[in-house]
């Protein structure tokens, strides 16, 4: 079957992306992360984090990480720029100048994840195997060991944090202590991010399903087979699930596990889709970005080279898309909303 063939290469792309022969060995290669807010974009590109001016398209500053940082910046409601350098350490930056805040170096491996900020706390995800919650001054008030590397952001409903693993496990812990509530084990690694919603739990697994955990016990609700492997967690959209699999496959899902649409693809869809202007927008190692209608009916495809692996960052009218392989030196591409490219950013050397 078309699933049993691709789990291997799948296999395969986690060693060539992230050579080193355990989770906790990756070696710095990746794809690039985004954020933005209404003026820049922030982009983790390598040794550097880079600020865009979104009107102007200049450099406004690149902070020099030691080794290197691909996990997506995050932006805190204080006005804080998180930064997980391969250098195992967590920088808050100053977005207006690059200026450090403070740094967070206790952990002893990468952070390919990026952190949550919720209710003046921070939960950091590393591949240590270790959840570090922080305060915002970058003070750890306690830290959590799982059983394997933790790659996705966690969520929170604001009593428990939650979040997968690299081991095939489910963990909830108390926000305000880390104690375990519940940890289940699943049938794959848990990659991505989880979605939250009225007490459902819902995720992506590596080994090709869509799940529904109840957030309170962890008690599996549903889970429905995806035709290949799930890198990334679902978009949730309204009272519809979103996901993509390594088969190329965008499959639309109700809250009850119902499969709504499908539509085959071009390339394997890494990345999580995203909502731009009522459409679903996910890219493809085939260097293709798909424009999808919420019904599945229309779909329209824009070719921008190399693969698409990374998460495609919304930035106002613009969808930001940083391709790996591509024969272009740009770091990124800002495309229009309807996929016209309206312009791209190539660091000075």
């Amino acid at each position: 079957m078309k699933t049993k063939l691709l789990l291997p290469i799948a296999a395969l792309l986690v060693v060539s992306l992230f050579l080193g022969g355990c989770a906790t060995g990756m070696t710095p290669s990746s794809w690039n992360g985004m954020t933005s807010d209404a003026d820049y974009a922030y982009i983790s590109g390598g040794p550097y984090v880079y600020a865009i001016n979104l009107e102007t398209h200049a450099e406004a500053w690149r902070f020099q990480v030691k080794t290197s940082a691909f996990a997506a910046p995050v932006l805190t409601g204080d006005g804080q720029l998180l930064v997980g350098g391969y250098n195992n350490i967590l920088y808050s930056l100053d977005p207006a100048d690059a200026s450090e805040n403070w740094q967070f170096a206790q952990a002893r491996d990468r952070w390919i994840g990026s952190p949550l900020v919720a209710e003046e706390t921070i939960y950091a995800p590393n591949a240590d195997y270790s959840l570090y919650a922080l305060d915002m001054d970058g003070n750890l008030l306690w830290s959590f060991k799982a059983d394997q590397s933790i790659w996705g952001t966690p969520v929170t409903d604001g009593e428990l944090v939650y979040f997968g693993t690299l081991g095939s496990k489910v963990y909830a812990l108390e926000v305000a202590t880390g104690e375990l509530a519940w940890e289940v084990e699943m049938d794959g690694a848990v990659l991505g991010s989880p979605v939250l919603q009225d007490g459902m739990l819902y995720f992506g697994l590596f080994n090709g399903a869509l799940t529904a955990l109840d957030s309170r016990d962890g008690n599996l609700l549903w889970q429905e087979a995806l035709e290949s492997w799930a890198w990334s967690g679902p978009l949730l959209a309204g009272e519809t699930l979103y996901i993509g699999d390594g088969a190329g496959n965008l499959s639309a899902y109700s809250l009850r596990g119902d499969l709504l649409w499908k539509q085959e693809l071009n390339g394997a869809i890494v990345g999580p889709p995203v909502l731009v202007a009522g459409e679903i927008v996910v890219g493809s190692d085939a260097g293709d970005i798909y424009f999808v209608s919420l019904d599945g009916e229309d779909v329209r495809t824009v070719s921008v080279g190399g693969q698409v692996y990374g998460p495609l960052q919304p930035a106002g009218t613009l969808i930001l898309v940083s391709p790996t392989e591509s024969e272009s030196e740009s770091l990124f591409i800002a495309l229009d909303e309807n996929g016209a490219q309206a312009w791209d950013f190539t660091p000075a050397k």
